[in-house]
């Protein structure tokens, strides 16, 4: 993950980390206070603490679903968004030597949809997680099980929310550059591009092999309107494929034409 998905991460789990505050502040305090009525052997009925809980809950709820929380989600999912833009420019730049245009409406729609689509995975980080807590902190006293037993599953629950919010970081910055580098090649009149991968063990071995495939345009090119072929024979992009970390590097017609003519491509080769 690059330095805007670390700081992107870091938002996150920030957010993670503040509602998980507000768990431990208020519902493992309701927890402890109820353990006498819950865990006592005879028989009782649920309804006595179960809505403590559930309203509790429902306030952390309602909380985290707020229209300031909603609209500071919105604005990390704008900067984030358009730092990578920035990112994209600049790489442009320094690869072809060429300044893009951003300002069309069509970039303008993907980069709203693009922070749309991230400000409601923000959303549905401390939804998931309250929604995963309910289950288990009701399960848990239903069952009878001491307070210590439900902060310590209400704490490995923290870890599965903590991964999915770098999930997302780090899958949201690798589509949205791949992404971007698609338009703004073609945009700028690149019909192809070089497939190249972050080369260290975490890369698909199929990725690995588009990267290293001669091709009729050279090593690993190819086209943006003929795309190379996943393992399941549909066409894919850089960075498209899960938590993928490979970039498109502009490729120009020119060096297309260099490797054709000192023979480094596979004539008929296509993806």
């Amino acid at each position: 993950m690059d330095m805007i998905g670390i700081q992107y991460n870091a938002k996150l789990q920030r957010l993670v980390k503040q509602v998980k505050a507000s768990i431990s502040k208020e519902i493992m305090p309701l927890v402890r206070q109820l353990a006498p009525e819950y865990t006592q052997d005879a028989v009782v009925t649920a309804d006595a603490w179960s809505d403590l809980i559930l309203n509790a809950i429902a306030t952390l709820v309602s909380r985290w679903s707020s229209p300031a929380v909603q609209a500071a989600g919105a604005r990390i999912a704008g900067e984030f968004v358009q730092s990578l833009l920035k990112k994209s420019e600049r790489d442009l730049k320094k690869s072809a030597g060429i300044d893009v245009f951003s300002g069309s409406k069509t970039m303008q729609d993907y980069l709203h949809a693009s922070a749309q689509q991230n400000a409601q995975l923000i959303k549905s980080i401390p939804a998931k997680y309250l929604e995963e807590v309910q289950t288990l902190v009701m399960a848990n006293m239903r069952s009878g099980m001491r307070p210590g037993y439900i902060e310590k599953a209400l704490q490995e629950q923290f870890g599965v929310t903590q991964r999915r919010a770098k999930m997302i970081a780090r899958d949201q910055t690798s589509k949205i550059q791949g992404e971007l580098a698609e338009k703004q090649q073609q945009n700028a009149g690149f019909e192809f591009f070089g497939w190249e991968t972050a080369d260290d063990s975490r890369v698909r071995d199929w990725h690995w092999k588009i990267a290293n495939k001669v091709t009729a345009y050279g090593k690993g090119v190819y086209r943006w309107d003929n795309l190379p072929l996943s393992e399941k024979g549909v066409p894919i992009k850089p960075g498209s494929d899960y938590q993928c970390r490979c970039i498109a590097v502009p490729k120009s017609a020119r060096q297309v034409k260099a490797n054709q003519d000192a023979g480094r491509t596979a004539p008929g080769v296509y993806r």
